[in-house]
């Protein structure tokens, strides 16, 4: 079954955030560290977190990746902010697909996506994001299996 959902136009969105060399064991680490920073800072952010995938789209090396988290801004903010960046992601037209389980079987999504952009012939046009839209609530005796990732990836139908 393919993950595949829709083809659809993503609006620009000004966030904030920080790289790092992630695995995919410390994704949520990093979150953390990224909503404490923003917490300390006053920075008013919105939910679902983000993350972008630097390096073109490929499987997911599940021990290093260049790997951007990012809190969407809620409102106006400094252009620097100490810490963290704040960067504007274009809008763009993307195939959205849907990961439904733990982080760390991704990769078998991402296997997934690329022969589904094969066989119907698109290019990637850009830096895949990632949207957590649904992240284990533990307290609430919620589990990995219902987390729930949205990957965007920036296409263009293949000349």
């Amino acid at each position: 079954m393919t993950p595949f959902h829709e083809i659809k136009k993503v609006p620009e969105v000004k966030a904030v955030g920080f790289r790092i060399d992630a695995s995919l064991w410390n994704v949520d680490t990093a979150f953390s560290r990224l909503y404490d920073r923003a917490m300390e800072l006053k920075l008013m952010f919105k939910q679902p977190g983000l993350g972008i995938r630097r390096g073109g789209i490929k499987v997911p090396d599940a021990f290093h990746a260049d790997y951007e988290v990012l809190f969407p801004l809620a409102g106006e903010t400094e252009e620097s902010v100490p810490g963290v960046e704040v960067v504007t992601l274009p809008g763009q037209e993307v195939a959205s697909f849907f990961h439904r389980g733990p982080y760390d079987w991704i990769p078998c999504t991402y296997e997934k996506v690329l022969d589904w952009l094969r066989e119907n012939r698109y290019e990637v046009a850009g830096e895949t994001r990632e949207v957590f839209l649904v992240a284990p609530e533990p307290h609430a005796g919620g589990t990995q299996d219902d987390m729930l990732t949205e990957i965007q990836v920036p296409v263009r139908k293949a000349a």
